[in-house]
């Protein structure tokens, strides 16, 4: 009698990055889907929201402060009164106080940062694995 492994299906882990910059938002992408994300993206606050109620699966988010429309600040209070203790990440190129009530319980990675550093805090909420190869 052989014994098989039963093959779990892999399923990408969701993130949502919130950025007004387009080509941003696309480097996000390519930098954190080898690791198994998918990757969700709005370009403010206000398309955030259905992308938050649609994905409760949202494992993490990454957010711009500075934005049109609905700017960070306003949408991480509606995203807290949802999804209290969610990690999220505050990318700003302004220095944040530690201590700002606002934005608690968030990391803050200053513009600019080093995408080893996203990484490092991405992995530390999600756990990043080994990059997976491209299929040749």
């Amino acid at each position: 009698m052989s014994i098989r492994a039963r093959r779990t299906p892999f399923k990408l882990r969701k993130l949502l990055v919130i950025d007004d910059d387009a080509k941003l938002l696309a480097s996000y992408r390519d930098l954190l889907l080898p690791y198994g994300f998918q990757v969700l993206t709005a370009s403010d606050g206000q398309d955030a929201i259905p992308i938050v109620e649609q994905n409760p699966d949202i494992l993490l988010v990454i957010l711009d402060l500075a934005m049109p429309r609905m700017d960070g600040r306003e949408w991480l209070r509606w995203f807290r009164g949802c999804r209290k203790d969610s990690p999220v990440i505050i990318i700003s190129a302004y220095k944040l106080e530690a201590d700002d009530e606002d934005l608690k319980p968030a990391v803050i990675l200053e513009k600019p940062f080093h995408v080893a550093e996203l990484l490092d805090v991405v992995g530390l909420f999600c756990g990043l694995g080994t990059p997976i190869a491209e299929a040749t």
